[in-house]
């Protein structure tokens, strides 16, 4: 016996009465919009394939939607506004293009296995009382957006591409992540989460925010280059940061009141940055060894009593930067504001006056110093 096929653009549906006309149906070629719909269970028994949409949104009544058969949605499963569902069962759904899920406040139960999930392009959960999402599989998505989602501790997903968005952030109070099959992302943004695996991660071509998380150590060890701006600000337990191959950031690079990062010296093979760099928090000590440009400007604000910025302004940095002025301020008020290739008329401070004065007296120090090696060396060969 062959399945019973319905077919029309659009099933528009608000009430029980209204729901009879797809009552039975095992394919359905159309989108099906279902909305003020004021029934406490939508059921749905037969369905199996839906070649277009399922769209289930503003019925504040719906508490439980069962669709026990359903194996495909070509399209979008969306679900939104619906304050009082608390249970979604779709246990035999293994294919779907794009989940929307929002304001689904007390949205707790749902018996759908997300690792058969095929062709899933982009996924936005938000507002829900989930505590767990596991499994999610796909080689490419374009957004994977998880946000707001109080009781969430835990995601899951085998995704080796983004090429839009990953965003999540405002989940659960001890979130992890786990990604570790990713290797390239657009822009990527992570915040309030405790632990977070990362370990493939090998190109962001947009920007990467990583902000008010609670982890203690970062591990990004193969990631190369940054597209846009890489901030990681006011993560207070953080302690310790691996970004090894990092060699370019062509936005700006931003690491701001990290409580317990003293040492910023994991930047071991960083050459270029393309906007401005800033430094704030309890900071001791910087090294960027390779770095040959900065094309913003640079500023330092370290509230670490024996941080000087007399060393700062020593450094090779003051030879890097190409934009605006290098700044240093540190926890005993001394203050260095040099100007750099692009402002040269700037006036000199006093501290600046003083390392172009030493720094002078050094190169012409070692080049007396290259002749008389030279003379000696001469001497000895006669």
């Amino acid at each position: 016996m062959s399945p019973r096929r319905c077919a029309l653009e659009r099933y528009t549906i608000r009430s029980k009465a209204d729901l009879n006309q797809i009552l039975g149906c095992e394919d359905i070629e159309g989108n099906i919009e279902i909305s003020l719909f004021d029934e406490a269970i939508l059921r749905l028994d037969d369905l199996i394939y839906i070649d277009g949409l399922l769209e289930i949104k503003d019925s504040s009544a719906l508490v439980r939607i069962e669709l026990p058969k359903l194996q495909e949605i070509t399209g979008e499963f969306s679900l939104y506004e619906l304050t009082s569902l608390g249970y979604l069962q779709a246990p035999k759904l293994n294919l779907v293009s794009k989940i929307q899920w929002r304001v689904l406040p007390i949205l707790s139960t749902v018996d759908m296995a997300f690792e058969k999930l095929k062709k899933l392009t982009s996924i936005l959960i938000s507002d829900t009382s989930l505590s767990y999402i596991i499994g999610v599989s796909s080689p490419e998505m374009s957004t994977m957006n998880i946000n707001n989602n109080r009781f969430l501790e835990s995601l899951s997903a085998e995704v080796e591409e983004v090429t839009d968005m990953l965003h999540i952030g405002a989940n659960g109070d001890h979130m992890n992540i786990d990604l570790p099959s990713l290797r390239r992302t657009q822009n990527l943004s992570i915040h309030n989460v405790e632990q977070l695996e990362l370990g493939e991660l090998k190109e962001c071509k947009g920007s990467m925010s990583l902000d008010k998380n609670k982890f203690e150590s970062v591990q990004l060890s193969k990631l190369t280059k940054v597209g846009g701006t890489l901030s990681l600000n006011n993560n207070m337990n953080l302690k310790n940061v691996q970004v090894d191959e990092l060699d370019m950031v062509d936005g700006g690079l931003v690491l701001a009141n990290n409580t317990h990062l003293h040492n910023i010296d994991f930047f071991e093979l960083l050459s270029v940055i393309g906007g401005a760099l800033e430094l704030v928090g309890p900071i001791k000590e910087v090294k960027m060894p390779l770095l040959r440009l900065v094309r913003g400007s640079a500023k330092v604000k370290s509230s670490d009593e024996k941080f000087s910025c007399s060393t700062w302004a020593k450094s090779s940095i003051r030879a890097v930067v190409r934009g605006g002025k290098n700044e240093c301020v540190n926890s005993q008020s001394q203050n260095y504001v040099a100007s750099t290739p692009t402002n040269p008329e700037s006036k000199s401070t006093p501290l600046e006056k003083k390392v172009q004065q030493e720094s002078l007296a050094l190169r012409i120090a070692n080049y007396v110093a290259t002749i008389v090696a030279s003379m000696m060396a001469l001497v000895i060969g006669i």
